[in-house]
């Protein structure tokens, strides 16, 4: 049975519980794959139960008339899932969805920078590449101190 079938099935209300194991087990492999990235913030269990959520939400939402492959479509789920476990329960600071993501644009941006230059880039280089003004820098390296603190 294709996992395009299996959403059906459950979303028809039959054998919803074994159905729903039954798919989460199958597709484990690849839920681990869409989750790597989040393992470094919580223990591989509490991420995997998550997801397990994540996977529920794609399967009420998943609309077979899209022509879209199911699992291509929860990859967004299981990661939105786990995103959000992690920032209600990851960090006692609160940090906004938004500037977690500017801040790992900018971890990002840095990482690239460094290994075209050579050297640590200077604010300018990185504002330039990312897009931003030079002002905003201190703020997004003032937030990702404390973020990473928060991770610890």
């Amino acid at each position: 049975m294709t996992n395009e079938q299996v959403v059906c099935e459950i979303r028809n209300g039959y054998s919803v519980t074994d159905y729903m194991q039954l798919f989460y087990e199958n597709n484990l492999p690849l839920i681990r794959k869409f989750i790597k990235s989040f393992a470094a913030y919580e223990p591989m269990e509490d991420l995997l139960q998550e997801a397990y959520f994540g996977l529920w939400e794609a399967v009420q939402h998943y609309k077979t008339s899209e022509n879209v492959r199911f699992m291509a479509y929860a990859e967004y789920w299981v990661k939105q899932s786990v995103q959000r476990y992690l920032e209600k329960c990851g960090s006692t600071v609160q940090i906004p969805s938004h500037t977690r993501q500017r801040i790992g644009r900018y971890e990002k941006t840095v990482q690239e920078l460094e290994q075209e230059l050579g050297r640590v880039p200077a604010d300018n280089e990185i504002a330039d590449k990312m897009r931003v003004s030079v002002g905003l820098l201190p703020e997004l390296k003032i937030r990702n101190v404390i973020w990473c603190m928060n991770m610890l």
